[in-house]
């Protein structure tokens, strides 16, 4: 790459590791050739205590989101405004507050974006007059997982359910793509009850599947439902956000897609940007054939190649339905997508790594060599915390690099660790609350564990979530959106 080893910190969110496909990418840039990667989580009260510019390379996470221009603490801020390596930013869910984006990848000085966003919309998303200099590289919301010696591939004739599927109503927000999120499931379980064709299809809250159940889920299936990711309703500078907020002071409810479908529509109407799931290669790992609605899915996968397309108005539904007995069509499909998506390691979490590491190899020495860079480095000092050593807090929420990221419940534990100092020295211990930094949980073990959901309406860290109901309105439609993708 450089010649050397390239020390990369990637900065993080732990909250957003409660979905095990955030986990895995995270730990998939360990991997990144010819560098010492390290972690830090950079959100909620988290305070730097290390010199940042002993690295080379900086990225930035998707889940430490930049469109929330309050989110990231403000001493990882000032760390990376003072950051002389290289900068690369990961986004996704792009369509969020999308100016709000591009202004922090400006002021941060990020010098490149690493975006799911399709090469034919940079023009609209990010032109170049917005950001000056920044070299953009395409790259997917989720790859392919690791293969995993226990996940048994049963026989598509050996599957109790015919199809399945999990699925929730998410409101207005994500638009069209949202919506069709929660229609296939509920219209597809009504038609299968009409014509008495067993199905696991569910679209409710309390359904829904984690960890590694959800890959049994998938192995029982003999087919699964699906639809592409993501948005094409784009707020670039807050407008719908507006739109949802009035409605919800109006009505005292969310709107869902259908109340606000004329709003969205000069929103979407330029946009086909949908996204493979990583649920797409799941089954596909899974061996289990895919019905899903006709999209683009990245350009990854390719109708009635890959998949068994479901056209959106149902209008081929019991066609569909009435191909659930062909084992020698489905294998078929299910043979030719495993090649396709996992066998041939096109779409492995090494297509992520060699897109950065080419990146790195590519504009690291122009970063580094700029002379006024260079005489940067000759004068500035290393970064010192502000925070007082011995304060309470700074003892307690310090941030150091770790060799792996941390699970959500590691900000639960800081925060006991912190009741504990602030407690009066007489107060009763309790044994199971861990007595030290050092005690707290580590992202150790199965990328795949499972995790209790976010709540939608609380904050995920700790026992900052008791205190959600008693904030006030304006701050709490401000924290919604950010809650919200948290818990998707």
């Amino acid at each position: 790459m450089t010649g050397r080893v390239m020390r990369v910190l990637v900065a993080y969110s732990a909250a957003a590791n409660v979905v095990p496909t955030t986990l895995e990418y995270l730990t998939a840039l360990k991997d990144l050739p010819g560098c010492e990667v390290q972690f830090v989580h950079c959100t909620d009260d988290a305070r730097l205590n290390f010199d940042i510019n002993e690295f080379d390379v900086l990225i930035n996470s998707y889940s430490a989101r930049l469109c929330f221009d309050w989110y990231l603490n403000p001493d990882y801020v000032r760390a990376v405004l003072s950051f002389r390596g290289l900068k690369i930013a990961i986004a996704q869910d792009e369509y969020d507050r999308t100016g709000v984006l591009r202004s922090a990848i400006r002021r941060l000085g990020f010098h490149v974006l690493l975006t799911s966003v399709q090469k034919e919309f940079w023009p609209l998303v990010y032109p170049a007059m917005q950001l000056p200099g920044v070299a953009l590289r395409q790259v997917l919301t989720g790859y392919a997982p690791a293969a995993h010696p226990d996940r048994r591939i049963k026989p598509l004739a050996d599957r109790p359910f015919p199809i399945g599927y999990r699925g929730r109503q998410i409101g207005a927000r994500y638009g069209r793509l949202g919506f069709e999120k929660f229609e296939i499931g509920r219209y597809m379980a009504a038609l299968c009850d009409e014509l008495g064709q067993p199905h696991n299809i569910r679209t409710d809250e309390a359904s829904r599947i984690y960890g590694e159940d959800w890959f049994n889920f998938i192995g029982d299936c003999r087919t699964m439902l699906g639809s592409e990711s993501g948005s094409n309703a784009f707020d670039f500078d807050q407008e719908l956000e507006r739109e949802i907020e009035r409605f919800r002071a109006l009505h005292g409810r969310a709107p869902e897609y259908p109340e606000l479908t004329d709003f969205l529509a000069p929103f979407e109407r330029p946009f086909d940007t949908g996204q493979v799931s990583p649920r797409v290669f799941e089954c596909a790992a899974m061996m289990t054939p895919m019905i899903l609605f006709r999209g683009r899915y990245s350009d990854a996968i390719v109708p009635d190649v890959h998949y068994i397309p479901l056209e959106k108005d149902f209008s081929n539904a019991r066609d569909v339905l009435a191909r659930l007995d062909n084992f020698e069509s489905l294998q078929g499909y299910v043979e030719r997508a495993h090649e396709h998506l996992i066998a041939s390691g096109n779409y492995s979490y090494r297509a992520l790594t060699s897109v950065i590491a080419s990146a790195i190899e590519e504009l690291y020495p122009g970063v580094v060599g700029d002379p006024e860079r260079q005489h940067w480095r000759s004068v500035a000092q290393p970064w010192r915390s502000p925070h007082d050593p011995q304060d309470p807090y700074t003892v307690a929420l310090s941030e150091v690099p770790t060799d792996a990221p941390q699970l959500s419940a590691y900000l639960s534990a800081k925060q006991d660790h912190l009741r504990q100092l602030l407690e009066p020295r007489s107060a009763p211990q309790n044994d199971d609350v861990p007595q030290a930094v050092d005690d707290i949980p580590q992202a150790e073990g199965d990328a795949h564990q499972a995790a209790e959901p976010a709540d939608p309406d609380m904050n995920p860290v700790g026992p900052i979530g008791k205190m959600w109901r008693a904030v006030p309105g304006r701050v709490r439609s401000r924290v919604s959106p950010l809650l919200a993708w948290l818990a998707r």
